[in-house]
């Protein structure tokens, strides 16, 4: 008796469903078991921070599935696919550049709390701080400062209705508080509306000058700050996480396509001098703060969407149709030690 074709298909589709409910169910159980273990923050000398070189290394949180998800990790600049150096710190965010390593956490539990907590490169604890919510985006100035983001409500920059904190500090000096405060200027209109928001500092190779993200309504902008005189100034519109080159000639940021649903973000390039934008666009988009490989060479986050809690960190050339490559596998939030 021959089987019935209509059966087997049958048979093959169930499997197939059944086996793609038990890879989600263990993908989900495998992030949720990774991301609800307890982050270990507020440590003195957190293992392994003190060894990270001072140059020629990639800084990046471990997305790993193993004991070391979640930890602070760096490999050489030159084998980014070569064996990684996992340390004792677990960070959601991690910036290191100059003299010190901020680590944005969340304490998980029945509890949830947030973190931001800075050290030296000799892994001494700078300064530790709670955070309003969900850690999205810090960065480390050559001059000492630190600037860090956090969700207050809402879940990410796709939603409309999300708020944030932004401040800038220099453990033990000077704390500018929440950059909402400054004076927020498009033109010579001043920014008062109570849906303003300021997110995603970089900062210049001065002591004063900085760049952000800032928005009201549905409208964003790419901002220079001045921590002089407490202003924010708009100098392009739909700009987002802004990020300066390392010759502070080119500011690199996420530029919002227009009524995309779901939100898609493509990556620009602002020349400070000639005040021009170059677009790059990218096929899948992203949601991340850019980073500088090179003069030449960015660097962006992406999650990988068939397994929670893991993503790969991507290189993209800046030349007109470059598409992104793989830079290391199961990591995220790369800084560069130069």
């Amino acid at each position: 008796m021959k089987p019935n074709r209509q059966f087997i298909v049958a048979a093959v589709v169930l499997v197939a469903v059944l086996a793609a409910g038990a890879f989600a169910v263990n993908s989900f159980m495998g992030f949720r078991e990774r991301t609800q273990a307890p982050a270990i923050a507020g440590q003195e000398n957190p293992q392994g921070i003190a060894q990270i070189p001072l140059e020629n290394v990639v800084v990046f949180r471990d997305t790993r599935d193993s004991e070391a998800y979640g930890r602070v990790a760096w490999v050489a600049l030159d084998a980014p696919d070569g064996e990684r150096t996992t340390t004792g710190l677990s960070c959601d965010r991690v910036h290191r550049t100059g003299g010190m390593l901020s680590c944005l956490s969340a304490q998980r539990g029945m509890n949830t709390s947030y973190d931001s907590t800075v050290y030296s490169i000799g892994g001494h604890l700078l300064a530790q701080r709670p955070l309003p919510g969900e850690p999205s985006r810090t960065r480390v100035s050559a001059t000492g400062m630190v600037g860090t983001t956090a969700f207050i409500t809402g879940e990410s920059y796709e939603f409309v209705g999300f708020s944030t904190q932004t401040t800038i500090a220099s453990p033990g000096g000077t704390d500018y508080g929440n950059l909402q405060d400054f004076g927020i200027f498009v033109g010579d209109h001043r920014i008062t509306a109570e849906d303003r928001n300021v997110w995603g500092v970089t900062f210049a190779k001065d002591a004063k000058t900085f760049y952000a993200t800032a928005a009201s309504g549905k409208q964003t902008w790419l901002m220079r700050g001045s921590l002089a005189e407490k202003t924010l100034r708009a100098l392009v519109e739909n700009a987002e996480c802004p990020s300066i080159s390392p010759d502070g000639k080119f500011i690199a940021y996420k530029k919002r396509r227009v009524d995309s649903v779901p939100a898609h973000w493509d990556i620009a390039v602002y020349d400070i001098a000639k005040q021009t934008e170059q677009l790059y666009p990218l096929e899948s988009g992203f949601d991340d703060q850019l980073e500088w490989l090179d003069s030449n060479t960015l660097l962006f986050g992406q999650p990988r969407e068939e397994n929670p809690g893991d993503a790969d960190i991507f290189s993209l050339d800046l030349v007109p149709g470059s598409l992104p490559k793989m830079f290391i596998e199961h990591a995220w939030s790369p800084s560069i030690q130069r």
